[in-house]
């Protein structure tokens, strides 16, 4: 199974990092919605509606969500190289992608919901996210809180042979509440905002430091690590890298465009 990370950044994108979406195309399923959304259409291996599982609602997960409908009529487009670009080709992929963006399920927490539908006019399919998702293929997905003082959670998704567990906007520890949650996945993509340097704030921003994230992955004996969600001011998590692998070996850096099969 693969994972393509079409933003692999956060709070705004850089000229390097758009910010958090990451899409599972045998399923047609993405984790959030970010600016990286509007690179969806080159990936969609069918033209059908989305599920989109939302960690949160910050702006730098959601923003792409506006991006659905283009995104939608641009795939459309791009498969119809048999018809000429004329006022019936361009209203017929609009009332196609209307219905698609229609169809888009997003799988949202009931403390979410409020504060998105109104920041999004748009026909979505809104869902309440149940405890044990059941996925295309035989899978599912489970969700986490981090703290019940937040809205944030996490995702553990898995099929048979495959599992996957999504963590971000949290401060990582090796007494991090949710390490039983992920424990033993194949693939673990955690939120990696600061530097060791700067981890002294991690406790002020609620995000996590790259050698705590490598205890994290330690403690939960995941299989491999990558490292997601970095900040734009330039810290740059990579010189971290080699006292990570001390810590957990399989540690990887993410970034736009990576493609990892898990």
């Amino acid at each position: 199974m693969k994972l393509i990370m079409l933003g692999s950044g956060g709070f705004v994108p850089t000229d390097q990092a758009q910010t958090a979406c990451y899409f599972l195309p045998e399923h047609n399923i993405l984790l959030d919605g970010g600016t990286g959304l509007y690179r969806i259409h080159q990936y969609m291996q069918q033209v059908t509606a989305l599920d989109v599982y939302l960690s949160h609602t910050h702006g730098d997960h959601t923003t792409g969500l506006h991006y659905l409908f283009g995104s939608y009529f641009k795939k459309l487009a791009n498969d119809a190289t048999d018809r000429p670009v004329d006022i019936s080709f361009i209203e017929d992929r609009s009332r196609q992608a209307n219905q698609l963006l229609n169809s888009t399920r997003i799988h949202v927490t009931q403390a979410m919901l409020a504060n998105l539908k109104d920041q999004f006019p748009y026909p979505l399919d809104w869902r309440i996210l149940e405890p044990a998702e059941a996925l295309p293929g035989g899978g599912t997905l489970r969700y986490f809180a981090f703290d019940p003082a937040r809205e944030e959670v996490g995702f553990r998704l898995e099929w048979p042979g495959h599992s996957l567990a999504y963590i971000t906007d949290t401060i990582a520890s090796p007494q991090a509440p949710y390490i039983d949650q992920i424990a033993g996945v194949e693939l673990l993509l955690h939120d990696c905002n600061l530097t060791d340097e700067k981890a002294q704030l991690c406790q002020t921003i609620n995000h996590s430091s790259t050698s705590a994230v490598a205890q994290v992955a330690a403690q939960a004996g995941v299989k491999r690590l990558c490292l997601i969600h970095f900040n734009p001011m330039g810290w740059d998590v990579a010189d971290d890298l080699p006292a990570a692998r001390k810590i957990f070996p399989a540690t990887e850096i993410g970034h736009d465009g990576m493609e990892i099969e898990f």
